[in-house]
């Protein structure tokens, strides 16, 4: 079987890369699987997790204008270079399913290109944010524009409750695996380290994390903060600035994203998070692979899909930084909750195996090319 997988590039640490990189890896030790990849603003850089040199890929050069909408007459001819070229490669891979990934133009056009060849779209966003069922102005031209996902063979979401958000699209819910290692080394000593990893952008809401910090921190003076992330350069320095106006600096330590970001879990003793949506966080079953209890705002809709209030960890009301700040030190406080949340968390993340998902993903492609 012939896959084409759809997205912008591969090049910058993010949930959506990573989870990419590791399907496509996957089914490329698989018999019988040919995978191809379609980028359009790759360019010459370096993929940020490794890929199988048995993938064939392709970069269509679109490159958009990214500070710019795209709806600028700008970023409008790009588009229609982007959909010529598509469809010519597309016409040359001659392949039994694509998949679109990303949330860019190309998700709109592809569904009329070659419409004999059954297409999945993939949802890592919450419906909250792209949603089209919901009563919100279903004459927008977003709205529009997503209702065009009805035009899909399949849309693949990552938990149930993104199900309403998407009324006449033929849904599928298929969760993230992980391909961290469940077993922690023999000589691992966990820190007295709360740790949060993630994408440098508003959704991430982490500023949340540095004013909760401040509210606990003076109670646990031998206690650090590690935020592992990139991305936008403003908000960086915001990020930066407000640790320093808090006089935070020698505890909220903002770190750029790494590569081997299992080990410094193992070392850590919590997870926090305080986004203002996730739709399936691939970094909390990182978390609790490797044993970590998880705190969490409790926002749409992928925290509670992963973690069971009181059993792995816990979740907080969004925003609500006093009953996150008082949580986060009562498991600081306790090392044997903390402890029992780490059995708990590793029984609990066998649910999203690799295997498991990719079994799903493997028998829902099987279907779409027996229904073709």
């Amino acid at each position: 079987m012939r896959i084409l997988y759809c997205t912008n590039q591969l090049s910058t640490h993010g949930g959506i890369e990573r989870i990419l990189s590791q399907k496509i890896n996957y089914l490329l030790q698989q018999k019988h699987y040919d995978v191809f990849l379609t980028t359009f603003e790759q360019s010459n850089l370096p993929d940020v997790y490794p890929l199988d040199s048995k993938l064939f890929r392709f970069d269509l050069d679109i490159n958009y204008h990214s500070n710019q909408s795209y709806f600028h007459p700008n970023n409008l001819l790009k588009i229609v270079k982007h959909y010529f070229q598509m469809r010519r490669l597309i016409k040359k891979v001659q392949p039994d399913i694509i998949v679109s990934v990303s949330y860019t133009p190309e998700q709109f056009f592809l569904p009329f290109i070659e419409r004999r060849i059954p297409k999945v779209k993939e949802l890592h966003s919450s419906g909250v944010v792209v949603g089209i069922s919901r009563d919100e102005a279903k004459k927008s031209l977003k709205s529009k524009l997503t209702s065009i996902f009805k035009k899909y063979n399949a849309l693949v979401l990552l938990n149930k409750d993104e199900i309403p958000y998407f009324g006449g699209c033929n849904t599928i819910v298929i969760p993230n695996f992980t391909d961290f290692e469940s077993d922690l080394p023999e000589n691992v000593v966990r820190e007295k380290t709360v740790i949060a990893a993630g994408r440098i952008a508003p959704v991430k809401q982490f500023h949340e994390l540095v004013y909760i910090w401040k509210i606990v921190h003076e109670d646990f003076p031998d206690w650090k903060f590690k935020l592992y992330g990139d991305g936008d350069l403003k908000l960086i320095i915001e990020l930066q600035n407000l640790i320093k106006s808090l006089h935070l600096e020698s505890s909220f330590l903002l770190m750029p994203s790494i590569s081997n970001l299992q080990q410094e879990m193992q070392k850590a003793s919590l997870y926090a998070m305080t986004s203002a949506t996730e739709c399936f966080p691939m970094v909390l079953l990182e978390a609790q692979v490797c044993g970590l209890p998880i705190l969490s705002y409790d926002c749409p809709h992928g925290p509670r899909n992963i973690v069971s209030k009181g059993i792995n960890g816990y979740l907080v009301s969004l925003n609500d930084r006093i009953a996150f700040a008082n949580k986060l030190s009562e498991l600081m406080r306790d090392e044997v909750s903390r402890s029992h949340f780490e059995k708990k968390a590793k029984e609990h993340v066998v649910n999203f195996s690799k295997e498991k998902v990719m079994a799903e993903w493997i028998d829902l492609f099987t279907q779409l090319k027996i229904k073709n």
